[in-house]
């Protein structure tokens, strides 16, 4: 049975975000076999959760840092956790869950899940925010179209009022609601490029055509 790649949204982040050469090489590594890696964020997304929704403190979690043995993923959690303290003290609407939502592209050749680390109110909308805190540049543009590749796909019910990505890198909060009809469009393009990438490379690797009910790649956060 042929694979159907599943992008968890940082990574998808990553992949759009990337100069064409080493997109198509991501694009590539999705068909390569995989023992799933090693995630070097999982340590803060941890303690965001627990800053959330435990109220644990800013010293109590950079206390905590030092049972991170690699040091560039202690040093990434420590800077990213700052970040998100500061951001907190001028956001201090209360902090939900929120289901995370999978889409896939026209084509059903890639999926992409946006999992939200909480849910706040934002200048009075129930706003998704996903955390990034990976060293790549990110285009607004980018970030936008992916939110509304989401939202246009979000079921009404249930919906958010608001989609956004939250970089610890520096503080930016890209929304959903920022972005233009023309942004809307843009995405909707690239997820069809992204779909004549990914024919292309199960041609390379001699996959026959993804058909509905083929089993998804553990997804990458």
């Amino acid at each position: 049975m042929s694979q159907v790649p599943k992008f968890g949204f940082s990574a998808f982040l990553k992949l759009i975000n990337a100069n064409p050469k080493p997109q198509k090489r991501l694009v590539r590594d999705r068909f390569r076999p995989s023992t799933g890696g090693y995630d070097f964020h999982k340590s803060l997304r941890k303690r965001v959760q627990r800053i959330a929704f435990e109220n644990l403190g800013l010293q109590e979690a950079l206390v905590s840092m030092a049972e991170i043995g690699k040091r560039a993923e202690r040093e990434s959690a420590i800077s990213g956790i700052r970040q998100f303290f500061d951001w907190r003290q001028k956001n201090l609407g209360d902090l939900s869950t929120c289901e995370s939502f999978l889409f896939s592209s026209p084509k059903g050749l890639f999926k992409v899940e946006f999992t939200p680390n909480f849910l706040i109110e934002l200048n009075g909308r129930r706003t998704a925010v996903h955390i990034w805190n990976t060293r790549q540049a990110l285009s607004a543009g980018l970030v936008n179209a992916s939110l509304c590749m989401v939202a246009n796909r979000h079921p009404v019910e249930g919906r958010p009022d608001d989609f956004a990505v939250l970089s610890l890198q520096d503080g930016r909060l890209f929304k959903w609601s920022d972005a233009t009809k023309e942004t809307a469009a843009f995405g909707e393009k690239l997820l069809e490029v992204l779909d004549l990438d990914f024919a292309n490379a199960r041609l390379e690797f001699g996959l026959p055509g993804a058909v509905e009910g083929d089993s998804p790649d553990t997804p990458t956060p």
